[in-house]
């Protein structure tokens, strides 16, 4: 998405990316973004595009995070080991809402992603990661070009 390569159903570029979570699925994605964020390149590269993480079930938390982004330009990310934990299903309904709300059922579908999750900051977690800095410098841990 840092590139604007990758567009939603819509046509419009993806510009930013809320990932749900709860626990590990939540803190590791977390603390690597918060690591990334002390690095001016790597900022500077993820200008222009928001990564937000979704923990809290309350209402107010799911409201407060979707304040200023466009449904038809966000990719929701959910991770999860088991898609049954109810606070992580009840934040992946909340934002079904507010993206169908918005756009067409079919095209509300390819702006969600589900991820399943094995441990820690596995591929589910890094994910959005990537969508927001890129893969190389998730992976890698190399400099923008």
């Amino acid at each position: 998405m840092y590139s604007d390569e990758h567009v939603g159903a819509t046509g419009e570029p993806l510009k930013d990316v809320l990932a749900i979570g709860i626990g590990g699925s939540f803190l590791g994605p977390l603390f690597v973004h918060t690591a990334l964020q002390t690095d001016p390149e790597v900022v500077e590269f993820a200008k222009g595009h928001q990564l937000r993480f979704l923990a809290n079930v309350d209402p107010i938390d799911v409201a407060r995070n979707i304040i200023g982004l466009d449904p038809e330009t966000t990719c929701v990310v959910v991770v999860s080991k088991t898609f049954t934990t109810a606070e992580t299903m009840l934040k992946a309904r909340a934002l079904w809402e507010w993206i169908s709300s918005a756009l067409s059922l079919l095209k509300s579908l390819a702006l969600i992603l589900l991820m399943h999750l094995h441990s820690g900051i596995s591929a589910g977690g890094v994910l959005p990661l990537s969508l927001q800095y890129g893969f190389l410098i998730v992976e890698n841990g190399e400099q923008p070009q």
